[in-house]
């Protein structure tokens, strides 16, 4: 008896991938345009400060053009703003990284590395031209850059509360004087040359003042437990 053939099974189409739509499509374009323009601001204005900044020069960097840059930002201080904010949101996602610091020596070197080793220097250089600017721009961002600010403040209060600083040292001056010996050094390259023989960029350089924080900050313990001490606790 003849056997019948099996009769091939007939497969399901195949059912296409979803495309984007032109909507998605054009916001994602719009997105990495508008990025793209921020990106190139912040190496605009951070080399050449807000006065001397070009929006055409923005607008080539970025490779789009002005009338697009005046659409998404409405002006050059809108632009500025914008950058400001971005900075901002960077400065926030380094800082909120792993737990609290245990001690006041580990937040300054996690703070170092922040602001030093993962792209902070553009703030260095924003510093630096608003100390020039004979008009301050940007001054709508001042109430974010100072809750970033009082997040750093925050490590020297725990540090008194901990005992590791005498409760005389006042946390804001503290914080302030801690940001300087970090930071100036970069503001004022050729002084920290004159002065240490040394580049502030090198390896060298960055050993030594990362020694001297810490022995700095032990000498702050040392002299918060003698006052315990003296204090009969």
């Amino acid at each position: 008896m003849a056997t019948r053939s099996a009769q091939p099974t007939a497969r399901a189409p195949r059912k296409a991938a979803p495309r984007p739509s032109p909507r998605a499509k054009s916001s994602s374009a719009s997105g990495d345009r508008r990025q793209a323009i921020l990106e190139a601001a912040i190496t605009e204005f951070s080399t050449k400060g807000f006065s001397g900044a070009r929006v055409d020069a923005i607008a080539r960097r970025a490779r789009s053009n002005k009338q697009l840059i005046y659409y998404y930002f409405d002006s050059k201080v809108g632009l500025y703003e914008a950058v400001l904010g971005q900075l901002i949101a960077h400065t926030y996602e380094r800082m909120a990284v792993g737990s609290p610091p245990p001690s006041l020596g580990t937040a300054v070197e996690e703070w170092n590395d922040r602001l030093l080793g993962q792209g902070g220097k553009e703030w260095i250089r924003f510093w630096l031209w608003e100390a020039l600017e004979s008009t301050p721009q940007g001054t709508g961002r001042d109430p974010e850059r100072a809750r970033v600010w009082a997040r750093w403040v925050g490590e020297s209060e725990r540090a008194r509360e901990r005992g590791e600083v005498s409760k005389s040292v006042e946390a804001r001056m503290l914080a302030l004087a801690l940001q300087s010996i970090i930071v100036t050094p970069y503001l004022t390259p050729a002084v920290t040359r004159l002065i240490t023989g040394m580049d502030p960029d090198s390896d060298a350089f960055k050993s030594s003042q990362l020694a001297f924080l810490r022995h700095l900050l032990d000498s702050l313990a040392l002299s918060a437990s003698h006052e315990d001490v003296d204090a009969g606790l």
